[in-house]
């Protein structure tokens, strides 16, 4: 190959851009004369190497540079790009290539360049040969962990990651074998498990029943997993399970997210959380405030992913649709159709009203309170865009629709102040609070507001606080799903500690499976105004055509394993 053909194969990089950049801050677009030793000083390196550098400019089409012969002589350059359109086709190099990071490092506080560029490139890529698809996201994901405090993305996540022993066939919602191809129950509170053979860990160790028993004895003082009494191995990959009381809804219990199934030796590790090892068809590439790269997992134990790669990129100034609203490539008539599925979630957005409050003690209050922040006031209070995607709620899932109490006069004394708690990151709850103040504001009750990070929301603490504002996507609408939610989150606990017929009744009922069961216990707290459903929303999902093999989930998302591409 000769010289002008390797010049022409010559692929820029960042530091040609730089050294653009700083001769069209220095020299403008116009053209002029200038010698080969100004332009080197220009540079800061020797009239070679920018004898080099103008060659590479010139073949990229940036600029033209008549040289003249001899020291001295002065000769012509034109640049025939403009700085700006320059770090545009870089950042969308840079986008293409994945390097979302130094795409945003280059365009500093250019969002008016860089986001129309980024919604661009979302959608489906092709990188050596590798099938990639790029989602949209608005906030970062730095805990991935299971056993960790998760909201909605971070539990379809672990469904990626993660196995447990069993799992939940999203189609028909039956449990299926996962690690433990077959299980049996010997007794009332004795289980047996055979788990699979040759199963490894993304860091390529094979995973063994020790795992399975330390993940698993972890999770002993949390309420769901107390009757968990001893596990052991009679026999290779054979696990006896011993509970302190019957379970026969154990093999849902070991479906949940939280019973997954963790590497010994990482799981106390640093950083395990931002980047957690698992056996899950997908491992963690790169997870930065920026970017989650998942990579297909080729030793995974099912069959193997079809898609390489899914590139989740943290777009926050597009926060008011990707809460709720995914979408999968662009909206471009030539790249093909968008088509759509929408569904209201299974669960909702909700009020708690906290018993460790004195104010809150009064039942007439609180019954009052439900009714001022009911769903139709709140939603005239917001924007359009964000009631076309409510609907009120009557109960935790929408065909949960409870009798509404009777309208109650003011009470005799209200409280000057309340404080209300929601979690950052969620778009759509800023508006919810200042609605919420305006209408406490009208009945002379100021609301504080206090903006908290999901794991101290969920965990409680706050023992000041008289409202709290949530929501709630379940996996399934199986009875077991708000059974797990009711017991399985501790903000519940601490809110309602006084609440022991809610408690002893979810005990006795996952017990037995008589009713009342999770809705009428709940239905209870409802009707006393602990509890106050807002709205239901209406989950969507886009993808273009090309996309196959997407179906949305009901956390909004879709299945990794099975989404492939059409090459365009």
């Amino acid at each position: 190959m000769n010289y002008s053909n390797r010049i022409s194969s010559f692929m820029p990089t960042g530091r040609l851009y730089q050294q653009f950049q700083r001769l069209a801050q220095l020299l403008g677009s116009d053209e002029r004369e200038i010698s080969l030793a100004e332009v080197a000083d220009l540079l800061c390196c020797t009239p070679r190497n920018a004898r080099l550098l103008l060659r590479r400019m010139q073949d990229q089409g940036w600029l033209s540079w008549s040289a003249e012969a001899g020291r001295g002589r002065r000769s012509r350059l034109v640049l025939l790009d403009s700085q700006e359109s320059l770090t545009r086709r870089r950042l969308r190099d840079l986008l293409s290539q994945g390097q979302l990071a130094q795409a945003v490092r280059l365009a500093e506080d250019r969002l008016d360049l860089l986001t129309p560029l980024l919604i661009e490139q979302l959608g489906q890529a092709t990188r050596e040969g590798r099938q990639i698809l790029r989602v949209p996201y608005y906030r970062p994901l730095p805990q991935l962990l299971p056993t960790g405090p998760m909201r909605r993305s971070e539990i379809h996540l672990s469904r990626q990651l993660f196995n447990g022993l069993t799992r939940r066939n999203e189609e028909n919602g039956e449990i299926e074998a996962d690690l433990a191809h077959h299980w049996e129950c010997l007794g009332p509170c004795h289980w047996r498990f055979y788990l699979r053979p040759a199963v490894r860990f993304h860091h390529g160790r094979e995973l063994g029943v020790e795992d399975v028993i330390e993940s698993l004895l972890a999770l002993q003082d949390r309420p769901l997993f107390a009757h968990l009494a001893r596990l052991e191995s009679p026999w290779p990959r054979t696990l006896d399970m011993y509970l302190d009381s019957p379970d026969p809804l154990l093999p849902h219990l070991l479906a949940e997210p939280v019973a997954a199934i963790l590497p010994r030796e990482l799981k106390g590790e640093a950083g395990f959380a931002l980047q957690p090892v698992g056996t899950g068809p997908y491992k963690v590439a790169a997870n930065d405030p920026l970017h989650l790269c998942l990579a297909a997992f080729d030793d995974y134990f099912g069959l193997r992913a079809l898609l390489d790669e899914i590139d989740i990129w943290m777009l926050p100034d597009l926060a008011d649709r990707l809460e709720t609203h995914l979408q999968l490539g662009r909206d471009r008539p030539e790249l093909g159709t968008m088509r759509g599925e929408s569904e209201l979630e299974s669960g909702c957005y909700f009020l708690l009203q906290d018993d460790r409050s004195g104010s809150l003690q009064d039942p007439v209050l609180r019954q009052w309170l439900g009714q001022q922040l009911n769903p139709v006031a709140l939603m005239g209070r917001v924007t359009p865009e964000l009631q076309r995607g409510w609907t009120s709620a009557l109960g935790l899932l929408p065909h949960w629709r409870e009798a509404l109490p009777a309208p109650l006069p003011t009470p005799a004394r209200l409280p000057a102040t309340l404080v209300l708690a929601c979690f950052n990151q969620h778009p759509e709850f800023n508006e919810c609070a200042v609605a919420m103040t305006s209408l406490l504001a009208e009945q002379g009750i100021r609301l504080e507001v206090r903006t908290l990070d999901y794991g101290r929301w969920v965990s409680g603490a706050d023992e000041d606080v008289d409202l709290w504002l949530g929501s709630l996507n379940l996996e399934h609408e199986h009875a077991f799903a708000p059974y797990a939610w009711l017991l399985g989150t501790p903000l519940l606990r601490k809110v309602w500690a006084s609440q022991r017929p809610l408690w002893q009744g979810l005990t006795q009922w996952r017990a037995s499976g008589e009713e009342p069961g999770p809705r009428a216990l709940l239905a209870r707290v409802q009707q006393q105004g602990w509890f106050v459903p807002l709205f239901h929303h209406w989950l969507e999902l886009e993808s273009r055509v090309g996309v196959h093999g997407v179906r949305m989930t009901a956390l909004g998302w879709f299945d990794f394993r099975s989404a492939w591409l059409r090459p365009e």
